[in-house]
């Protein structure tokens, strides 16, 4: 991976009830604010462990050094066992030959709200970077269980993923030398073999894709930020066959080199970004950047997010402690949204995390 990856993302608390009975524990996680927008629907699956849904207020990392995608509690003091954890395997329905072998360090993790997948509530995207997929986060059947998955060549390097209302889904490849990079996408809504159709976008370093359900726009980062319609008049696309069409780019981004892209969820008029220079507000309606303020600031940040109600960022940035590579760290980082003044941070032992992000269900 290359020094052209930045920021991270924030968490919201919450609170946690547990009622043991003779046989079965539940838990109840309390949401924060949004209440009406989110999917708490119960996993109807007998599992030996007790399970929670994806909420605003937990964070999710792609730890690298353990290959999985990590979910964690903010509230909790310690960050020592994760709410849940999930990587592909075979009992997930995966292929060993040619779909697990593909996974090697995960890049992007979301949750999002979707029912267009058969006994689907929520479903989670996740990259590695030569594997993308999505997997049931709750319904019926398994947690984690494939639903999509597409594998890619060598010289990918797959950096994000979004997936698209109607179920079909954008993902985000950097390539792996100067001035390789795409966007593709597909018809995975789509039983197969229909669910590979696709059309790709040149976009030179491309780190990072948000859909704007608020705009009913695709947003994606790169050398420049873009915006796209999805089966528009403009594009011609269906959802048999989805296409783009781009509708305006942003050229001069504030410093070089796009890395992390995420919605301000109190705010649906501005977009969180970083760079490889710096942590920035994009605002929507004007087209204009302006520089996050205080100590939420800083270079080659990988991730950056907000949380539902509450005034407060997620960030992971590089840290020396971290030794596995030269783009990861062992801590997630919270600021005020406001002043950009650190507020916490959780560390996971051992980790080598290069996105920390909130894992909220929603759009905004």
């Amino acid at each position: 991976m290359k020094q052209i990856m930045n920021m991270a993302g924030i968490s919201c608390l919450r609170y946690t009830c547990a009622n043991l009975s003779v046989i079965v524990l539940v838990v109840l996680v309390a949401s924060c604010t949004r209440k009406t927008d989110e999917v708490q629907l119960k996993d109807e699956t007998p599992k030996r462990a007790p399970k929670t849904e994806a909420t605003c207020c937990w964070v999710a990392i792609t730890n690298q050094a353990t290959k999985k995608i990590e979910v964690y509690d903010p509230a909790d003091a310690s960050w020592t066992t994760p709410k849940w954890s999930w990587m592909p395997t075979t009992d997930l329905s995966y292929i060993s030959s040619s779909e697990i072998s593909l996974w090697d360090t995960p890049t992007d993790i979301k949750v999002r709200n979707n029912t267009v997948f058969a006994n689907t509530a929520q479903v989670i995207t996740a990259t590695s970077y030569r594997l993308a997929t999505i997997a049931r986060y709750t319904g019926t059947g398994l947690r984690g269980q494939k639903l999509w998955v597409m594998g890619f060549n060598d010289t990918t390097s797959l950096h994000a993923m979004e997936i698209l209302p109607d179920g079909n889904c954008v993902v985000a490849s950097a390539g792996t030398a100067w001035p390789q990079g795409f966007i593709r996408v597909y018809s995975s809504s789509q039983p197969s073999p229909n669910h590979g159709v696709y059309t790709q976008y040149g976009f030179t370093s491309v780190h990072a894709v948000l859909w704007d359900q608020t705009h009913q726009v695709l947003w994606a980062l790169g050398n420049q930020l873009r915006k796209y319609t999805y089966n528009s008049p403009a594009s011609g696309g269906t959802i048999t066959n989805p296409k783009l069409h781009l509708e305006t780019t942003y050229a001069t981004l504030p410093s070089a080199w796009g890395h992390d892209l995420s919605a301000d969820v109190n705010d649906p008029d501005q977009l969180l970004l970083t760079t490889n220079g710096g942590v920035y507000i994009f605002h929507i309606s004007t087209g204009t950047f302006s520089t996050m303020p205080g100590a939420v600031q800083g270079t080659f940040v990988k991730a950056i997010s907000s949380q539902p109600g509450q005034n407060t960022l997620v960030s992971t940035q590089p840290s020396s402690g971290c030794t596995i590579n030269s783009w990861c760290t062992a801590t997630v980082n919270f600021f005020n949204a406001t002043t950009g003044t650190a507020t916490d941070s959780r560390t996971v032992s051992g980790a080598a995390i290069y996105k920390g992000k909130t894992f909220d269900p929603n759009y905004y």
